[in-house]
């Protein structure tokens, strides 16, 4: 007989009373009526199968599927031999069979016996077979049962975004922090014990119950239609059952062809051809094309752009790195990159420490997880943290190593528990103990990263709150995550967050009359955070200023709107005197009544221009003005991409928005001089202006800014770390340079890691990350918490001597705690005294005052001392030539913004 046993369901925080058990229904197996199901070999010979999930055939083949409750084929002797099978690929062959063979979620068991075992004894592990006449349903590894519907669960534990059913349970927090758009069910025991309906004003922003879960549907996602109108109906309600199954796939493989290997010509992959641009696609991958990349390409990466994905396969045919492209070729391995629908399969199979068989003659290759994978998966992920902390004590590095220490040799007991728990065949346990296992090395990985004591650490919010309370949770949460600035969207959609008299920008509704900005500064002042206040100026969202039609932006073809991605927009026309007068009074009246850190200024642009009808700035008025300005009777509006005046065009509705920005800039700073101008800006300074009508690189080389924040919204991090080298370039010693990074583009937790890192490096003064929702609702903040704002810190540009004087004394810190005892430095003294001074006259404030203002000369002194100094270890050197340069930059920004 077959052997039944409760399966545990892993789900780390979920507790297993909400896993109601199932009927002993094996999973979707269906043989074809009236035909006999076979079982196909790789020399396509057919066997006969004498029994599905039913007794073994004592001389034949036997077909096993898992169910929520089936852990094992039952036990068997030297007569039988069972091969686990993963989408026509042999996984594992089992030939002791005192506990039988655990049957994956998802794949299936073939079981030989008798003449049958003889028939398959030449089938190996990688072979491929086939089922004929029977099919198999895959199940998704997560999904929900309501109302006799199976319910496909996305994510867990994560920011509800477009499509998504998320479930909740208390390790997120209290509330799932959810908004309108959707419905949620709390679920206890098994049962609905909570409904949030859909009615477009109320978030949903369910309590999560200790123990149990919340699953939340949002409103594009397919299932959302059908259940919103049961619980309108009645047909779904308090006390109906609900089936919840998460379960981690242990054996997974998969075949796919690839298109090319190395190619260097168009003959090599034609389909990697740009017939239209006369030369190869990045990389020479096209549309939907497998590339296969090894050190025989000629390349140290793989030249790829990044819209794919990549994974690094090491000389032992395993995959140890997974995400991102242009990615470095490793010397004995190869790179595998995708894109389209080829990414998808990587992303889905190609799952870190699989195995993969390349097969080079047929184009083909075999991607394989196993339990064993698992082992080395452990094995490699703690020997990488070991060679990271031997690295970062040989650097000289400012982390814990006690703790990383600690947390190795935990992390080594979990590997010899997964070994123990594969021996014992315990596959669902050892993928929850990989999952602890995995945690606790990212962890450790983040600990070896220094947390800086100095920098922009910001986050853009929209603010919805009707009450001081939500106020007060939402900045505790920032501060509680060692950020330091808060970007409050003040004047969005046509509204303010704030009481206002102007009749055209009244206080938005949805507020009722609370004051958000003043609760904001009010509490953010307690937590010691700053508030900037995010502006969106010509850019009215959705609410189209019926006010003042005469004053709205139109499009070659006389529209009034910008769409993008099937949502309608309108704006104010910035060319207009009257419109830029608005919105600077209404700027200035803000920054008078409010003491904001700061003015933020986003969407300091005209909209998209194409060259083509959808393109903007053709109101009369402009049009006119060019006309004039170019002693001409062409009118613009038959102007297009190629044309003789074109390029003057584009270069005049560019200076529209560049005179705006530097009259309005001077007289934010005559009504508050220690306000800091910041803007949001598209992070291609060469490439955009004339897309974007925004010429920032310019507004930095004439210093308009204070701060600016290139909006590098990328999936990798080299296209990070590459329009960081560009903003440094242009921004000089005139503004600070902090990167705006994109948690709500999906970026994955270790890459947005490494863009803030490795930017870091750079120069750059911190990230700003986009935004909150996303941030917290994703767990941006837990990696990022761990390493780099492990400590708090301070704001370079508002507080300039208190962060100078924070870095040096941090330096003379490290001197004595790192730099001398790791032997990097026989003799710190000398520098120590060196500093001394220099700390001891600035003052906690927020200038920099006379005496230091020779600051800058007498730390280029220190780093004169450093280069001419043997004793000092190379890596001590460069990492206190690091300090000192950056304590310098903030002192030459400061002098440029003050006139000395």
């Amino acid at each position: 007989m077959i052997k039944f046993r409760k399966r545990v369901l892993p789900f780390i925080g979920l507790a297993l009373a909400l896993m109601v058990p199932v009927a002993s229904v094996p999973a979707a197996v269906a043989v074809e009526s009236g035909a006999s199901p076979y079982l196909v070999l790789p020399d396509s010979s057919r066997l006969p199968i004498g029994a599905v999930n039913a007794d073994r055939v004592p001389d034949g083949i036997a077909l096993y599927t898992g169910s929520n409750e089936t852990d094992y084929t039952a036990p068997f002797g030297e007569g039988t031999t069972e091969f686990i099978v993963s989408e026509g690929i042999v996984l594992e062959i089992n030939r002791a069979g005192a506990q039988g063979t655990y049957i994956p979620f998802n794949n299936y068991v073939i079981s030989a016996s008798g003449s049958a075992k003889a028939q398959l004894q030449a089938l190996e592990v990688g072979d491929t077979v086939a089922l004929e006449n029977v099919a198999i349903d895959r199940e998704p590894s997560r999904y929900a049962v309501i109302a006799d519907e199976r319910i496909t669960i996305t994510k867990t534990n994560a920011f509800r975004g477009e499509g998504d059913i998320v479930l909740y349970d208390s390790d997120f927090g209290p509330y799932t922090n959810t908004n309108e758009w959707g419905l949620e069910l709390v679920i206890e025991n098994g049962f609905i014990t909570g409904i949030a309906r859909f009615d477009t004003r109320t978030p949903n922003k369910s309590a999560i119950p200790e123990g149990g879960a919340v699953l939340s549907v949002q409103a594009g996602s397919p299932s959302f239609a059908g259940l919103n109108a049961k619980i309108g109906s009645g047909t779904i309600r308090e006390g109906d059952a609900v089936r919840l199954v998460v379960r981690q796939e242990t054996h997974l493989a998969s075949k796919t062809g690839f298109d090319a290997l190395d190619p260097k010509t168009k003959a090599d992959n034609p389909g990697g051809w740009d017939e239209a641009n006369g030369r190869p696609y990045d990389g020479f991958r096209g549309a939907d094309q497998l590339i296969v990349y090894t050190s025989s390409y000629g390349q140290a990466t793989t030249g790829t752009n990044p819209w794919g994905y990549e994974v690094v396969v090491d000389e032992n045919n395993q995959i140890v790195a997974a995400g991102g492209n242009n990615t470095a070729i490793p010397e004995n391995g190869y790179v595998l990159s995708g894109h389209g629908v080829k990414a998808e399969w990587l992303k889905s199979y190609a799952k870190f420490s699989a195995t993969v068989m390349l097969d080079r003659i047929d184009k083909e290759l075999i991607v394989a997880l196993t339990p064993q994978s698992y082992l080395k998966r452990a094995e490699f992920r703690i020997d990488t943290v070991k060679r990271m902390l031997v690295e970062s004590k040989a650097s000289f590095l400012d982390v814990p190593y006690a703790e990383i220490e600690r947390k190795i040799s935990q992390a080594e007991g979990i590997r010899e528990t997964i070994q123990a728990l594969i021996e014992d065949r315990s596959y669902d346990e050892m993928a929850s103990k990989t999952a602890e296992l995995d945690t606790l090395i990212d962890e450790i990985g983040n600990l070896n990263l220094e947390s800086r004591k100095v920098e922009h650490r910001a986050i853009w919010i929209r603010p919805l709150e009707t009450s001081a309370a939500e106020v007060r949770e939402h900045l505790t949460k920032i501060a509680e995550a060692n950020l330091n600035q808060v970007y409050v969207e003040t004047w969005w959609n046509g509204y303010t967050i704030y009481p206002s008299d102007n009749p055209l920008a009244p206080h938005n509704p949805i507020y009722k009359g609370f004051d958000v900005l003043g609760s904001y500064l009010d509490i953010a002042e307690e937590l010691g955070l700053e508030v900037h206040a995010w502006v969106e100026n010509a850019f009215l969202e959705g609410n189209k200023l019926e006010e003042k039609p005469e004053w709205s932006m139109i499009r070659r073809d006389g529209a009034d709107y910008w769409q993008i991605d099937g949502h309608t927009f309108y704006w104010i026309n910035p060319a207009l005197p009257d419109v830029r007068q608005f919105i600077t009074e209404l700027y200035a009246d803000m920054v008078s009544r409010y003491p904001v850190d700061g003015l933020h200024l986003d969407y300091i642009r005209y909209p998209d221009n194409y060259g083509t009808e959808i393109d903007y700035g053709y109101d009369e008025y402009t049009r006119t003005q060019f006309m004039h300005a170019y002693k001409t009777d062409i009118d613009p509006i038959g102007l297009y991409p190629g044309d003789e005046l074109w390029p003057e065009w584009q270069q005049f509705r560019m200076n529209i928005i560049t005179d705006f920005v530097s009259n309005l800039v001077p007289r934010m700073k005559a009504i508050r001089p220690e306000l800091s101008v910041s803007a949001a800006v598209y992070s291609d300074f060469y490439k955009q202006p004339t897309y974007k009508l925004q010429e920032a690189g310019l507004w930095l080389q004439r210093g308009y800014l204070d701060n600016v924040f290139p909006m590098s919204y990328k999936l990798d991090a080299p296209a990070v770390v590459h329009d960081a080298e560009e903003t440094l370039k242009l921004a000089g010693d005139k503004s600070f340079v902090t990167m705006g990074l994109g948690p709500q583009a999906r970026v994955a937790k270790p890459v947005i890691v490494q863009q803030a890192a490795l930017t870091q490096k750079l120069g750059t003064s911190g990230s700003a990350y986009f935004e909150f929702l996303s941030y917290f609702g994703d767990r941006y903040d837990e990696p990022l918490k761990q390493g780099l704002y492990r400590d708090k810190a301070i704001v370079p540009f508002s507080r300039p001597g208190l962060s100078v004087k924070t870095l040096l004394a941090d330096l003379s810190r490290k001197i004595d705690a790192i730099y001398v005892p790791g032997g990097g430095m026989q003799d710190g003294s000398r520098y120590k005294k060196m500093l001394k001074p220099l700390i001891n006259r600035l003052q906690e404030n927020k200038t920099i005052d006379q005496r230091a203002a020779k600051l800058d000369r007498e730390l280029a002194q220190i780093v004169e001392a450093l280069d001419g100094d043997s004793s000092v270890e190379a890596q001590v050197k460069a990492r206190m030539k690091t300090d000192l340069e950056y304590a310098r930059q903030i002192i030459r920004i400061y002098n440029s913004k003050h006139g000395k």
